[in-house]
């Protein structure tokens, strides 16, 4: 998403005549911020220490919880949220009168995805929603980007059929939580049963899926508790996804996902995986097998070793192609950040270092 965006800022910003420069020669530094891991955010405040000694201009958009927005102000460091992307000009004209504002999505603040992005590299990124209503314990998203808000399908069709005439062969559809695309926020708090609602997102992928072209797509990211029986009979008859899917699993250990609010326990995952996997075969045109990847925290809050090694053992039997394994950092506002970040710096790197090493090597 981060990349999508950064994308319509720099189409936003040539725009309005700026040209691109390296970092040490640049007048104007736009940072585009994560916080879902406190490094992130170290590393942008020893960026603005830099470029403000440098005499820079630094303005600050993108996932930014509202007490760093509070500091960026009292640093002299202008923020404003992505959804006002198309009144840039009036942020580098009259950053007096910016508006600091703390607020999250709405409805009519999507307007910002009309802007073309400076497309680059071999795939694009089409969003088809915003936000996440999911509120798991240790994520800032909720309180970054907002509620969940599905795009219209004609507005996705329309940027995927403008990338298909532009020549690009790969499509990645975004979201903080793609399965529940087109879903009210009241459907909610859905342990995986095989019934939830999946039908609009169903519905895009299949149009997406019908068009005329030599094209792939995936979409990013699928909540397990999310993925109905429905939505897993509709993978297996698409021609144009490459059975790879991304599922989080975040921890295997039962008593670490209540505590993350996953709405899911190790063997509802266990189950969904060998549902996935049985009932979805082989890719007609290239012959693949489903290739899962993956989400994975480790040293939570009270983490044992124990419960770490429930993690392993799952790994071992689902067999994950790829695994992004994050080490906990605590962020402010989130229901986790009461909790006591207990597991010392060195165990979490330990235990990252064992599941890369089982994973990704």
């Amino acid at each position: 998403m981060n990349v999508s965006d950064s994308q319509r800022i720099a189409a936003k910003i040539e725009s309005l005549g700026y040209k691109s420069a390296p970092e040490k020669d640049a007048d104007l530094v736009i940072v585009n911020a994560c916080s879902v891991r406190q490094k992130a955010v170290d590393r942008i405040w020893g960026g603005i220490k830099k470029w403000q000694a440098q005499n820079k201009q630094i303005i600050i958009t993108g996932c930014v919880l509202s007490m760093d927005q509070k500091k960026l102000k009292s640093k002299g460091v202008l923020f404003f949220n992505i959804n006002n992307l198309p009144g840039l000009k009036n942020v580098l004209t009259k950053p007096s009168n910016i508006l600091q504002n703390i607020g999250v999505f709405s409805k009519e603040d999507l307007g910002y995805l009309k802007i073309k992005p400076k497309k680059e590299g071999k795939v694009t990124y089409i969003p088809i929603m915003t936000g996440c209503d999911n509120f798991c314990s240790y994520c800032a998203v909720p309180y970054t980007r907002g509620r969940e808000i599905s795009r219209p399908m004609k507005d996705i069709m329309a940027d995927v059929k403008n990338a298909l005439a532009n020549g690009f062969k790969t499509i990645l559809l975004l979201g903080q939580n793609v399965n529940s695309y087109g879903i009210s926020r009241y459907r909610r708090d859905r342990c995986y049963s095989g019934k939830s609602d999946n039908l609009k997102f169903i519905k895009l992928l299949e149009t997406v899926d019908n068009l005329v072209g030599d094209f792939k797509f995936n979409f990013i990211s699928s909540n397990p508790h999310d993925m109905s029986d429905e939505l897993i009979r509709t993978l297996a008859t698409l021609k144009k996804w490459p059975r790879e899917l991304h599922l989080p699993l975040q921890s295997g250990d039962d008593e670490i996902l209540r505590k993350m609010n996953r709405k899911y326990n190790s063997k509802q995952f266990l189950d969904l995986v060998s549902d996935l996997k049985l009932k979805i075969p082989a890719s007609p045109a290239g012959g693949k097998n489903l290739k899962l990847s993956t989400d994975i925290i480790v040293g939570f809050p009270g983490e044992t070793k124990a419960q770490f090694n429930n993690t392993v053992k799952i790994c071992k039997k689902i067999k994950f192609t790829k695994a992004y394994i994050s080490q906990y950092s605590p962020r402010p506002g989130t229901t986790a950040a009461k909790l006591k970040d207990d597991v010392s710096q060195k165990v979490k790197k330990h235990r990252w270092l064992i599941l890369n090493k089982l994973i990704n090597h």
